[in-house]
């Protein structure tokens, strides 16, 4: 939960401008979690998680 909510602040700070860009460290994406299962210690997505809330609050259409 530490790691999603870490990249979505980022994230957001991002996408309105209040910083230029980031980088975050934390562990890679599902890291062990499979699509529908979660796995290890790996129950969320933070890369994934950050782009929906993005696009859902903040409208934003592309995600590189």
């Amino acid at each position: 939960r530490m790691a999603v909510g870490c990249l979505v602040e980022l994230a957001f700070k991002v996408a309105a401008g209040e910083i230029k860009n980031g980088f975050a460290v934390i562990r890679p994406p599902g890291h062990h979690a499979e699509e529908s299962t979660a796995m290890g210690f790996c129950f969320f997505n933070p890369v994934s998680i950050s782009a929906k809330l993005l696009q859902q609050k903040l409208s934003v259409g592309k995600i590189l």
